[in-house]
């Protein structure tokens, strides 16, 4: 069956020719920037970013008629006001100490989507994994790089992706090789520092060779209260047959801030995936979590806790696409919305006509802690196969009055039994982080996050 065939796209409004003159003018500001990199990168990259102009031309930013952003509404938060930020911006190495989660990572630092490695903690990196820019490692014509670079988000209609594509300004690649298992877990420490209204659009990649292995821990920091940034990122992974990937992330700035994150998984035959988001603050934050099964018996978890207050806004979209048979993925989202905040959680599972013997879960749960919090829920399943068991359910409500009581009754305050019933809430997600370490961590900020 052609993947083509089914390929699910974002339907972009219909665009008048006054809205492709807007598109053009807020392009060609952003391409003038100072954060632009089109024509003094690699070639693979400049015919790539010369090409996603053009689409993005044809698409613009989603509005609110495009139904995969019905509740986010993507031009109300990125302007004409923002510019493309230098990501050679100054920053004190004092500002990463809250940010340090473990001597026994590797910590990799990265502010605006350059790689510092000046600031990063790489004394305890194996040799065998290859940690550099990523547009280093396409100019040096790295075979894993160019081969992948794109490849499956170029097939999508994605407005932001193609965005990012045309201003992609660096970011992270990371390799490990066939056979190798990485005995220490890498932590790459994101910083989005302000300086004015700026928009950023780091790219990374993340290989995973053939019965390899890796922990990688990523967490989003900013500095600078003042000032709003928009952090327009791309996450890429290829896990190849037989590989383990644990990946966990952590997103944490503030409510100045606002974050696209796009995450593309490609997991191959008898593979293990295990993605764990973690969001808390931001005014605005929309991750893309996409996930191709393109070979046999893979596995794949999706596990994500939201805890949303103030007037912030989180939207996570999942794409769970099986295009085989044999394979095994399970969902699970959790979201604790208070004050006047907005939570959203669209998740859908797409099974091929192929994919026979498909078992595929998705559960999405909230807590609402007010009667001004919100939360809009869309689990879909869409079907073509007829030999598979799926299964997909979301449930919305408030603290229950009965094990409030009951906690009360037992002598505890109502502040402190509503923080125990929602940390026992939060903790089936946090259970699913297998690193010790960060899962305490986790943990810790879940506690400091529900006060």
């Amino acid at each position: 069956m052609e993947i083509a065939s089914v390929k699910p796209k974002i339907k972009a409004d219909t665009l008048s020719e006054s809205e492709v003159a807007h598109n053009r003018e807020m392009l060609d500001k952003w391409l003038s920037g100072e954060g632009s990199h089109l024509g003094d990168a690699s070639p693979v990259v400049n015919t790539l970013q010369k090409e996603a102009a053009k689409r993005f031309l044809a698409v613009g930013l989603p509005g609110k008629r495009a139904e995969e952003y019905k509740y986010t509404n993507i031009r109300a938060y990125l302007n004409e006001e923002f510019t493309t930020g230098n990501n050679t911006v100054s920053f004190d190495k004092k500002n990463l100490e809250p940010f340090l989660i473990s001597n026994e990572f590797v910590s990799i630092v990265v502010v605006n989507g350059r790689y510092l490695p000046e600031y990063s903690q790489v004394e305890k990196l194996p040799k065998e994994v290859a940690v550099r820019s990523l547009f280093t490692a396409l100019e040096e014509g790295n075979e894993i790089a160019i081969k992948h670079f794109n490849a499956e988000l170029g097939r999508t209609s994605n407005p932001l992706g193609i965005l990012n594509t045309a201003l992609a300004s660096d970011g992270i690649f990371i390799s490990v090789p066939e056979n190798f298992s990485c005995p220490v877990p890498i932590h790459i420490i994101n910083v989005s520092v302000g300086e004015g209204k700026k928009l950023y659009n780091p790219r990374n990649f993340v290989y995973i060779g053939k019965e390899a292995e890796l922990t990688l821990i990523e967490s989003h920091h900013s500095v600078s209260k003042s000032e709003k940034v928009f952090t327009n990122s791309v996450s890429e992974f290829v896990i190849e047959s037989n590989a383990k990937l644990e990946n966990y992330v952590l997103q944490d700035e503030q409510s100045t801030f606002c974050r696209n994150d796009i995450r593309q998984f490609a997991v191959n035959k008898d593979s293990l995936t295990n993605n764990v988001l973690i969001t808390f603050n931001g005014s605005m934050v929309r991750n893309d979590t996409n996930v191709y099964i393109n070979g046999e018996h893979a596995e794949v978890h999706l596990n994500g806790l939201f805890v949303v207050k103030e007037n912030n806004h989180t939207d996570n979209h999942t794409m769970m696409e099986h295009r085989v048979p044999n394979c095994f993925s399970n969902e699970l989202y959790k979201g604790i919305i208070s004050d006047n905040a907005t939570g959203v959680f669209n998740g859908k599972i797409l099974v091929y006509h192929d994919a026979q013997k498909t078992n595929a879960y998705q559960s999405n749960k909230n807590i609402l802690m007010g009667d001004k919090a919100t939360i809009n829920t869309k689990p879909q399943l869409e079907i073509y196969a007829d030999d598979v068991r799926c299964t997909h359910g979301t449930s919305t409500g408030r603290l229950n009055d009965e094990a409030l009581f009951y906690m009360r009754s037992r002598g505890l305050n109502e502040k402190l039994a509503k923080n125990i019933l929602l940390q026992s809430f939060a903790k089936e997600v946090s259970n699913t982080i297998k690193n010790e370490s960060f899962r305490t961590f986790i943990e810790q900020k879940i506690e400091e996050n529900i006060q």
